[in-house]
């Protein structure tokens, strides 16, 4: 059986996990001007132990919170041994606002990031109202040498084909923000049946937008059309190894 690696939400003082490991990590939000204090601890089961990291985009750090293994120069947030925690430290500056993925760059960071160990972190500019329906969807997927089965899976979020993924429900009227981040080493893109927004906050309208290796894209919308529409990857192929989901919308 596969087994994900995940980053967990824990309580105070690591005692227990808040809540079961999943794909994504927990999804880190804040505010411009605010500083980050991530506590991460390296809970991976002895079959698969192994140094771990957490290296995150969009915010400002100095080295020691880069959470990148560079071997003999390595610091001190880029090496988390099995049982071992570190706490790291970014700012949220006004150049952070947005949404931004984080995952693992330690010494093994392509398998372990190809086995889930990512997430999100959304920065909000200060004092802006917050969307009514905000989500947070990583394209990704799960492939035999990182799972042991035999075929690929276009993912969502760790989960394959509409009623496993994610089902984002809305109301007409409503303002509707969906962070769209490819977090695998393929080209994806995003479409929404029955829908269109303006592309990086641009005159140019979609609804349809590719989204790379370690990119994001922000769909942003209010929501005037009900129904049950289709969200998917348009790569043919990636749709239909699973890459899929519903969009349930009432008036």
């Amino acid at each position: 059986m596969f087994r994900a690696f995940a980053y967990q939400l824990m309580t105070e003082g690591f005692a227990a996990a808040a809540g079961p490991a999943a794909i994504p990590g927990p999804t880190l939000e804040c505010e411009v001007g605010d500083v980050l204090r991530v506590h991460v601890r390296n809970g991976l089961p002895d079959k698969y132990a192994q140094a771990i990291t957490m290296h995150p985009h969009g915010v400002r750090y100095t080295p020691e919170y880069d959470g990148a293994y560079m071997g003999d120069f390595t610091r001190a947030g880029g090496y988390i041994g099995p049982g071992e925690e570190f706490t790291y430290t970014w700012e949220a500056i006004p150049e952070s606002a947005g949404a931004w993925p984080y995952h693992d760059h330690g010494p093994n960071h392509t398998l372990n990031s190809m086995r889930g160990l990512f997430g999100a972190i959304i920065i909000h500019p200060k004092d802006a109202p917050r969307p009514d329906v905000e989500r947070v969807l990583f394209l990704h997927s799960l492939a035999p040498p990182t799972t042991g089965l035999k075929r690929v899976f276009q993912c969502i979020n760790g989960c394959a084909y509409a009623g496993n993924t994610p089902t984002i429900e809305a109301k007409v009227g409503q303002n509707v923000a969906l962070h769209v981040f490819g977090i695998d080493d393929a080209f994806h893109d995003f479409h929404m049946h029955g829908h269109r927004w303006h592309k990086d906050g641009g005159n140019f309208v979609s609804d349809n937008q590719t989204v790379g290796p370690a990119e994001t894209i922000t769909v942003r919308f209010k929501e005037d059309n009900p129904g049950r529409w289709l969200y998917h990857c348009h790569v043919m192929s990636h749709q239909d190894n699973g890459m899929a989901g519903f969009y349930l919308v009432t008036p």
